[in-house]
């Protein structure tokens, strides 16, 4: 594990850029102070059938004109999963959205209907409530705007050792301090788990646009290493190896029909979040074809 580590890290800080998990405020320039995560296994052979009925669950919401918002997402290493991250300015503004659908029993009977739906479709599920680290994030606000243009996040979850995290941190730091001085530009947007995780877990957020950034990974690796200096990055990678006790990194999927986000972030590619419906495309081009022949 630990000769793995830290090229995993390095590739995952450097290599590709986090962003905005989602916004309940388009306009703020920086990640949410509080998420709450939704991940859900899915069984063998039902992603499609699982997609379809998270899809009529943001119709639900779409039609009840909801304010919180969620990023769907859907895992193409790793295991069969869909992360839902949702986003709150606090914990105060968690309990208050909770509140306030507890207020609309017509509305919660349709979802506990869908929730059934799809709960035949998931093998198992765990909800994470985290808290934004902005002192282990790298640029984070740079990337924020550019969110609606990624199509996939890279999640990497770190768990420390019992009683290290002030080491951890301390390390981290410093990595962060390398990659300014190595002008990497990409950003990364770490938050700490308070709750439904093991004690220690730490994710880290890093989204692309392309699949096709990953190839430059050696490239900025070496220039981390070399921004670093030969005794201090062997150092620093070996405190790092010592502080944690285990990595897993993850790459997912956006998934528009399984996101439920504002009008003005699905206005900045509106061709990926908001795709015109089959039939309206297949009518537009008939029309089309008609009048030429006219």
């Amino acid at each position: 594990m630990k000769k793995n580590l830290i090229p995993l890290i390095a590739a995952c800080l450097c290599v590709l850029g986090a962003a905005q998990i989602t916004a309940q405020t388009p306009s703020a320039m920086s990640p949410p102070a509080v998420l709450q995560i939704y991940r859900e296994e899915v069984k063998p052979g039902k992603a499609a059938a699982h997609e379809a009925v998270e899809a009529t669950i943001v119709q639900a919401f779409a039609r009840e004109q909801y304010q919180v918002n969620w990023l769907g997402m859907t895992a193409i290493s790793g295991p069969n999963e869909a992360w839902f991250t949702v986003a709150y300015d606090s914990f105060a503004a968690l309990e208050k959205d909770r509140q306030n659908i507890i207020k609309k029993p017509a509305f919660l009977r349709q979802l506990a209907q869908l929730d059934a739906r799809d709960g035949e479709l998931r093998s198992g599920q765990r909800a994470l409530l985290a808290v934004y680290r902005k002192d282990l994030s790298h640029r984070p606000e740079q990337l924020v705007s550019n969110l609606p243009q990624s199509r996939y996040f890279n999640i990497l979850t770190l768990r420390v050792r019992p009683g290290r995290d002030a080491d951890f941190v301390q390390a981290i730091k410093s990595y962060l301090e390398a990659l300014e001085k190595a002008k990497v530009s990409q950003g990364s947007a770490a938050y700490q788990v308070v709750s439904g995780a093991p004690g220690g877990t730490y994710l880290l957020f890093l989204a692309m646009k392309s699949l096709e950034e990953m190839d430059e990974g050696p490239t900025r690796e070496r220039a981390i290493s070399q921004a670093l200096g030969s005794d201090k990055a062997e150092k620093l990678f070996k405190t790092i190896s010592e502080v944690v006790l285990t990595t897993e990194s993850a790459i997912f999927a956006l998934s528009p029909s399984m996101s439920y986000m504002p009008k003005e972030f699905m206005a900045g590619d509106p061709a990926f979040w908001s795709p015109k419906p089959r039939q309206a495309v297949r009518a537009a081009t008939v029309k089309k074809q008609v009048a030429k022949t006219q």
